[in-house]
């Protein structure tokens, strides 16, 4: 009874798991729908193709572009850094020039106050002298 079912249950499984007849690809029909569709995908993948080689080539130019207003903007700093320090140099100069105007000044007043006692004095003199000279 074994050997039966063993033999039923082979001839089952080649006639059920083989294949019968061989298949023509080339017979197989695809509805318009669906051959349109796939037609547009096809298209699509092309165009976008195209668009990520335009697209990857603005990227390097506009990475380029980026890399250069770097160096320029790297320029206007270190310019900028250069007026800073040449600015902060004339600072100290106008500081300096200040603090001499201001001893100059009151070296000026000084020499006024002098002077102006000079003339006091050389009128308290000379004003008895040409009195008495006139007198005589």
């Amino acid at each position: 009874m074994n050997k039966i079912l063993l033999l039923i249950f082979m001839f089952l499984s080649v006639n059920l798991f083989s294949q019968k007849t061989t298949i023509d690809t080339n017979q197989i029909c695809v509805p318009y729908s669906v051959a349109q569709k796939i037609l547009l995908d096809l298209n699509d993948y092309d165009r976008l193709k195209e668009v990520i080689v335009t697209y990857k080539s603005e990227i390097y130019e506009l990475n380029n572009k980026v890399i250069y207003l770097n160096k320029e903007n790297d320029a206007w700093l270190n310019q900028d850094k250069l007026n800073n320090e040449i600015i902060s140099e004339k600072n100290k100069a106008i500081e300096i020039y200040k603090s001499e105007n201001e001893d100059l000044k009151k070296e000026n007043k000084r020499l006024k106050t002098k002077n102006g006692l000079y003339n006091i004095i050389s009128a308290i003199i000379i004003v008895p002298l040409t009195y008495i000279a006139i007198t005589k």
